[in-house]
């Protein structure tokens, strides 16, 4: 039986009655975060996304921006109807009041996508106005290559840096390794890596609920993987990302 879980955030909204239905794999529904990483700076992270309920200002997934009007993020982050769904754009903190909101038009999730086995977990977002660039604010370039084994990526995102636990404010980070697919399928024997990236880090380090589809970024800053799932969270066992230059071409046709 397969371990991993989906990395968002499952909850029952009460305020319009709306159910966050989140699709996974093992035990209950977890709320996490990037566990045993480090408080970003104001605008160490530009191009980072919180997509939102806009009724109670919940985050439940990150994002990437690609373009003004376009974000990049994990298909089974579409886990309520778009009219619910903003993006938060231009902070590190969960509590920025300054920070722009723009409701989400579109939520364009791969047509191939398949939550049981977490495969083709990839989704575009089209907002309805376009992102204004500036110091605090702007785009990654598409993944010009495939990533190699043993290079070192940067993730971030807001989930929970235990569990349980809560969210954290302020938005974290940390390095990660790739692992090679023979050594991920030996530690994680009948996942699918067709079309992702495994990456790995020591024990009490590593992805949780909540930095769904949030960025996983190279040295040439480009945005190589999104989070899609992990084994519970930091259990010295392989996060997995979506990769981005796999589904590039289907990226390209989708963004605005």
């Amino acid at each position: 039986m397969k371990a991993t879980i989906l990395l968002c955030f499952c909850a029952l909204v009460a305020l319009t009655n709306v159910t966050l239905n989140c699709s996974k794999t093992l035990g209950t529904p977890l709320n996490t975060k990037i566990v045993g990483g480090w408080d970003a700076e104001p605008g160490q992270f530009k191009y980072i996304v919180s997509l939102r309920t806009d009724y109670n200002n919940y985050h439940f997934c990150g994002a990437t921006i690609i373009t003004p009007r376009s974000l990049v993020t994990a298909a089974h982050c579409k886990i309520i109807d778009v009219e619910y769904i903003v993006a938060i754009i231009g902070t590190t903190r969960l509590d920025d009041d300054n920070a722009r909101r723009i409701p989400v038009k579109e939520f364009i999730t791969h047509p191939d996508y398949n939550p049981s086995g977490i495969i083709n977990d990839i989704a575009v977002v089209i907002l309805t106005e376009d992102i204004e660039f500036n110091d605090m604010v702007q785009p990654l370039k598409l993944a010009s290559r495939k990533v190699q084994d043993n290079e070192r990526l940067t993730s971030s995102g807001w989930g929970y840096t235990s569990y349980p636990g809560q969210a954290p404010n302020n938005l974290q980070w940390m390095n990660q390794n790739v692992v090679n697919a023979e050594e991920c399928h030996e530690m994680a024997p009948g996942e699918t890596i067709t079309g992702k990236i495994c990456v790995l880090e020591m024990e009490g380090h590593g992805m949780c609920s909540g930095d769904s589809g949030g960025p996983l970024v190279d040295y040439y800053q480009e945005l190589v993987g999104v989070t899609s799932s992990a084994f519970l969270c930091a259990t010295g066992k392989p996060d997995f990302f979506t990769d981005v230059f796999y589904f590039k071409t289907w990226i390209e046709d989708h963004i605005q």
